[in-house]
């Protein structure tokens, strides 16, 4: 029997978790590609939720090119099949991870993931009810009287399906600092000492991603972005204190 060296061996370890990698991401895709195919069929529906934030703003929804429906009932389904497909990416994800945790750390780590999931669809009911119509009522009454609203549906599509992912992106906050304070590489004296710039990137990045100019839009998405800071310093805190 031929020896296997520590060089072989460590090239065989690499191949097969690059294997175990492609495997996990490939079932994250055939997720993604039925779960959006059922969206698609499904698309009536799924519209009639995604108009609902325009309604009574807009008469109706104009598009101006043959394909422009179609490819805006695409995006709807897309958007949809990533919500619903999230929580098995979340699964996969730790799965893969597991095996180099021991027992209380991949406890630990479902943990932090399902918080993740609960805080990613948090985001995306904040921005629905709150940061979506905040935005539109702003744009779309400040040129009354000067003009009519006329909006295609393929720019409303991606003017919600933007702030919908920015929304489920943003909560995320909490939980990337709870997992880094977890594993030492983040202080919770740290947070507090660079508080306020963080506050100043969160107001830029706050003002990036707002539709509109107005102060008003831009806190909508800035203050829960603030508190949800806040939040992490807390959990930093209390994990620092529990794990000693």
């Amino acid at each position: 029997m031929t020896p296997i060296y520590p060089e072989e061996r460590k090239k065989l370890d690499v191949i097969g978790h690059l294997e175990e990698l492609r495997k996990r991401i490939l079932i994250c895709l055939a997720a993604l590609v039925i779960a959006g195919a059922f969206s698609f069929w499904k698309g009536g529906f799924l519209m009639s939720l995604v108009r609902r934030p325009v309604n009574g703003l807009v008469d109706e929804l104009i598009f101006i090119s043959p394909t422009e429906a179609f490819v805006a009932y695409i995006k709807v389904a897309l958007l949809t099949g990533f919500i619903v497909s999230f929580p098995l990416v979340l699964y996969n994800f730790w799965g893969f991870i597991a095996p180099a945790l021991d027992r209380r750390k991949r406890y630990r780590m479902l943990i932090w993931l399902g918080f993740a999931l609960a805080l990613f669809l948090a985001g995306i009911l904040f921005s629905y009810f709150v940061a979506i119509p905040a935005a539109l009522n702003f744009l779309l009454n400040f040129s009354e009287g000067i003009a009519v609203a006329k909006i295609t549906l393929g720019k409303y599509i991606s003017f919600f399906g933007a702030l919908v992912l920015v929304g489920g992106i943003t909560f995320e906050i909490p939980i990337i600092i709870g997992v880094l304070a977890d594993i030492g590489l983040l202080r919770a004296s740290v947070l507090r000492r660079k508080r306020h710039y963080a506050i100043l990137a969160i107001l830029v990045f706050a003002a990036v991603i707002t539709p509109t100019q107005d102060i008003l839009n831009m806190l909508i998405f800035a203050l829960p972005m603030i508190i949800l800071y806040e939040i992490g310093i807390v959990i930093a805190t209390l994990i620092e204190k529990y794990s000693r």
